[in-house]
């Protein structure tokens, strides 16, 4: 906790009772997946530019909450990190970590037509330098790797133990009077 609210900075962003400052920031986070049919080839994601129109809101997406973090993965606004470690060592160095993507952290079911333009936008030396140019997060030294662990393990405590089985919250009816499944 000392970390989040002190040198890694992370409150700046994730503030208040949800975590979430609930603003719009550019941290250079990889755009994987079939995009928003935008930009180069139609792959990219716009983010906040979508809805605001201005090009000073390219690659800018909402601050996630952080209330059951450990429940929401995939993480970043693609599903680009599929660990908490792995999306807490982009906000340590948001530019390296787009720069040197791997691969890997992107966990998704295969699917061969959409497999095929999974990285298409990573591919595009010219794209992944205008998402590091528009990062507004800065790389921050001063984390060392046992306090990323410290991190996520601050991180996994923001969860909810309820809310890992909701199965208790099935109601018995609804309104509707339709059947309720289980």
């Amino acid at each position: 906790m000392e970390l989040f609210y002190g040198k890694a900075k992370c409150v700046s962003c994730h503030s208040g009772s949800l975590y979430s400052d609930f603003d719009f920031h550019a941290i250079a986070m990889p755009q994987v997946g079939p995009g928003k049919g935008v930009g180069a080839g139609g792959h990219e994601d716009f983010g906040r530019e979508g809805v605001t129109g201005k090009k000073s809101d390219r690659y800018k997406f909402r601050t996630p909450t952080l209330r059951n973090v450990a429940l929401t993965a995939p993480y970043g606004h693609s599903g680009a990190y599929d660990t908490l470690k792995e999306i807490v060592r982009h906000h340590i160095d948001p530019e390296g970590s787009l720069r040197n993507y791997n691969r890997a952290n992107f966990v998704v079911p295969y699917c061969t037509d959409l497999d095929a333009i999974d990285f298409l936008v990573m591919d595009q030396p010219s794209v992944v330098d205008k998402i590091a140019k528009a990062n507004e997060l800065k790389k921050n030294r001063r984390i060392k790797e046992g306090e990323i662990r410290d991190l996520v393990a601050f991180l996994n405590a923001l969860t909810d133990m309820d809310s890992v089985d909701l199965r208790h919250d099935i109601p018995s009816s609804v309104p509707s009077g339709l059947p309720v499944l289980d």
